[in-house]
């Protein structure tokens, strides 16, 4: 017997929600299969990630799984990229959030999708040394989610009541390390001035989303403290952005530790333009990039 999951990208954070807040949208996806070998330990099979399961974002949750549940079982992990790595989409999230799901299908364990994503997290510690729950947490529940707790793990999903679409631009660039070292740059202190505009900011953006309130998303999808401090990586960021923001986008963010940016459309943008504008900014930075036109996930339904 075998099971097979799949989990999409997402895009983390969305300007102000560090750490809390992730999107999952329809451009790409990781698809795992899971089955039973008879043998003990875990096997990887994949022509992309490590195979040390140990060192595999797939590996260690369900690891962590069999640990946690005393059970000695010998499973087989085939891993299917389609999320491109190391482009702040979501990658490591996505295999590791598909292993665990497979894994909870195939042992029948019942799993909650709050303990999915507990054992997710530990995916992440495989691809950087973190377990933020952020990315996967979408993996799991799909849709936009917040983090409402780390410790224990609680995840609330957000109803986006806007009809929006979502615009990717995609450097060809590779930063070694590249989401370890855009969190080593996050300032570890704020101003109590800085934290009063930053939680407006959240609230207003949530609120906007919540409410269908064009202006409100625009008006909170602004961050002065993770995407300021990581500026150096993209260069190129604050230019698309003012000409995104020229283009009636509704917003747009830097996707996750980047250094994809993720815009948010209707029809109002003038998405045209903003294409244009994105083509004469990343030649100016002989940058080779690729555009993906794709919509938000809302659930899964497998």
């Amino acid at each position: 017997m075998e099971v097979t999951k799949r989990s999409y990208s997402s895009s983390a954070n969305l300007g102000p929600g560090y750490d809390i807040l992730s999107l999952a949208h329809m451009a790409f996806f990781d698809s795992v299969t899971v089955k039973k070998t008879g043998k003990s330990g875990i096997k990887i099979i994949s022509d992309s990630t490590p195979e040390k399961p140990e060192n595999n974002s797939a590996g260690l949750g369900v690891m962590k799984i069999l640990e946690d549940e005393g059970i000695n079982e010998g499973l087989e992990i085939k891993i299917t990229k389609g999320v491109p790595i190391g482009l702040g989409l979501g990658s490591s999230g996505a295999s590791s959030s598909a292993a665990v799901k497979a894994v909870n299908e195939l042992l029948e364990l019942n799993m909650s999708p709050d303990e999915m994503v507990y054992y997710s997290m530990y995916g992440e510690i495989a691809a950087c040394g973190s377990a933020h729950p952020d990315n996967v947490s979408s993996g799991i529940y799909g849709g936009l989610t917040l983090i409402s707790s780390a410790s224990p793990v609680r995840v609330r999903k957000i109803n986006i009541n806007y009809d929006m679409k979502l615009l990717l631009i995609i450097p060809e660039s590779s930063i070694k390390k590249k989401t370890q070292q855009a969190r080593s740059m996050v300032p570890d202190r704020i101003s109590m001035a800085d934290h009063v505009l930053h939680a407006s900011r959240i609230s207003t953006m949530l609120y906007g989303f919540m409410k269908g309130d064009r202006d409100a998303i625009r008006e909170g999808m602004m961050d002065d403290i993770v995407e300021r401090s990581r500026e150096s990586m993209f260069p190129f960021y604050s230019d698309i952005r003012n000409k995104a923001i020229d283009g009636n986008a509704i917003s747009t963010c830097v996707s996750g530790a980047g250094p994809s940016i993720l815009i948010f459309t209707d029809l109002n943008t003038k998405k045209d333009e903003i294409l244009s504008d994105v083509q004469k900014i990343m030649g100016s930075y002989n940058l080779r990039y690729s555009i993906r036109e794709t919509a938000i996930l809302e659930d899964y339904n497998d």
